[in-house]
């Protein structure tokens, strides 16, 4: 009888702490946050990297989407050649979060960051990245586990066309539990 109980209670405990997995929050992930690709596509996508495939589909749009890489923790898709988005599961307080990074444009590239719980629910950005990041360009370094935040440093196009260099911001910021933070 103890033996029985011990095995239930061990059951529950690595049920407790079971940490979920890139591929499993990409196969959950509902199709409104990442339109260019369908269910399946992501499904296919996942399939291929596993296998070491080249993880390439036709989008809804016809052109060709990646998934350039997929880790436990991480994923990073080129949608098309002006679009990228980029996951990342963060621990935070004995629970894990997602972070979407999706970034637009081919010159000027600008990104907007979302956080999500595990079963894809919202959360306010501004609660995990306390830094203005807005009209930004960001990535994310997931060995580091450091998010890069970077911009021009102009008012508007036509005084940075005028320029011979262009002079660059930026910040980077380290996941610490629960935040990121200046490192």
């Amino acid at each position: 009888m103890r033996s029985l109980l011990f095995a239930l209670l061990l059951t529950l405990a690595n049920g407790a702490f079971a940490q979920t997995k890139m591929s499993e929050a990409l196969k959950s992930m509902p199709d409104s946050l990442m339109p260019y690709l369908t269910h399946n596509n992501r499904l296919d996508c996942i399939d291929f990297r596993e296998a070491n495939m080249k993880a390439e589909v036709r989008n809804v749009f016809e052109g060709k989407s990646e998934l350039l890489q997929l880790t436990s923790n991480y994923a990073f898709f080129r949608l098309s050649e002006a679009s990228s988005v980029e996951l990342c599961l963060l621990d935070a307080e004995g629970q894990q979060l997602i972070c979407m990074i999706q970034t637009y444009g081919t010159d000027l590239r600008e990104s907007v960051i979302s956080f999500y719980t595990t079963s894809w629910q919202q959360l306010p950005t501004a609660q995990y990245l306390p830094v203005a990041h807005e009209g930004l360009a960001a990535r994310y370094d997931a060995e580091q586990m450091v998010l890069t935040l970077e911009g021009n440093n102009y008012l508007n196009r036509a005084a940075m066309e005028e320029q011979k260099e262009e002079e660059k911001v930026q910040t980077k910021l380290k996941w610490c539990n629960s935040v990121f933070k200046e490192s």
